[in-house]
């Protein structure tokens, strides 16, 4: 929900801009591959991804119970991303590049080079969005994202109570998160800055939904412009520790009779994420979409192939065949809201 009206007009202003012929033409292809590909079920790929997620850092402070990360679960080594590996996505992907997450697992603020990324792709007229936690939103890091061109910024605030907040974000601050959002939001201001946009994300569980009006109330009175109320992702991993939410608008999952849950709804054979979009692990490891936290589907790394080539040869689409035809046979998909008929 938008809550400044003001910075939704400009929101769609930045995203007016993007726009050219370059990328315009990109978005067209990708959008025929898509739908092509399902009339004929056999995966066509024209362009090249309009969006890609980087991981600046495969490392957390926190440990949330949901998460691979913070979970200890996670498969995979965790580093920090080099800058010059940053600088390499963007040149690899070219210009019709439009939109670059600098997050997938881990906290992104741990990379000291996180704000040398965002002016690298801002520079370029290149969409930025950073995931965080909040807890690293000092003086200097805030005016130097502003500085930078940063165009979001989601900050994940899970409760308005410490009780209630401390549930989840094992190992958090939310007075240090609370004053580093109301930081930013002074800091941008005083600048005379319309950006980054402060987006504030509340995950819906069982045991903070009853603090949503309290949170919207909140986020109003401190100038937050958006909130994201965004509905859980519950892993095996997460021993009970959390629970979806009892609000039906707010759980993608249906309990069944032995208490264990599923997934609401029918999933279709169809993700245009992994026609549109992918993922860079810190290392460069390439993952075609945000759910394969380990990197078991990964086609390999930017690192030893260019990026265009993994982009269109067989291991990619092979993968968009099996989703064409059975996505619920691919593990990743079976936990994944994408083609099914609610988007919360």
């Amino acid at each position: 929900m938008w809550i400044s009206a003001k910075q939704q007009f400009r929101y769609f202003q930045v995203l007016a801009r993007l726009i050219n012929f370059i990328r315009l033409w990109n978005l067209l292809q990708l959008g025929f591959s898509f739908f092509w590909s399902r009339i004929v079920k056999k995966p066509c790929q024209y362009g090249m991804p309009w969006a890609i997620s980087v991981e600046p850092a495969g490392i957390c402070n926190l440990q949330c119970p949901e998460c691979p990360v913070g979970a200890g679960v996670l498969t995979r080594k965790g580093d920090l991303m080099p800058l010059s590996l940053f600088k390499q996505i963007l040149e690899q992907s070219g210009p019709r590049l439009m939109w670059v997450n600098l997050f997938f697992q881990g906290e992104p603020f741990i990379n000291p080079h996180l704000t040398e990324m965002v002016s690298a792709a801002s520079k370029q007229n290149i969409y930025t969005n950073i995931s965080t936690n909040g807890h690293y939103l000092s003086e200097k890091k805030c005016l130097q994202l502003i500085e930078a061109g940063l165009s979001n910024l989601i900050v994940s605030l899970d409760g308005i109570t410490a009780e209630t907040y401390s549930r989840y974000r094992k190992g958090g601050d939310l007075k240090k998160v609370q004053e580093g959002l109301e930081r930013i939001l002074k800091l941008r201001k005083d600048l005379k800055k319309s950006f980054p946009i402060i987006t504030v994300q509340f995950v819906v569980f069982s045991h903070n939904q009853h603090e949503i009006k309290p949170l919207i109330k909140w986020c109003k009175l401190v100038g937050v412009d958006k909130l994201d109320l965004k509905s859980a992702q519950i892993n095996d991993f997460g021993n009970g520790t959390v629970q979806p939410s009892t609000i039906s608008r707010f759980s993608r999952y249906k309990t069944l009779p032995d208490g264990s849950l599923e997934m609401k709804n029918k999933s279709y054979n169809h993700c245009f994420r992994q026609w549109g979009s992918l993922v860079v692990s810190w290392d460069g490891q390439i993952a075609p979409c945000c759910y394969d936290k380990n990197l078991d589907f990964t086609p390999g790394s930017m690192t030893v192939k260019p990026l265009k080539n993994i982009w269109q040869e067989n291991p990619l689409s092979r993968l968009r065949q099996t989703i064409l035809t059975g996505k619920s046979r691919i593990d990743m998909c079976r936990n994944c809201p994408e083609g099914r008929r609610f988007l919360v």
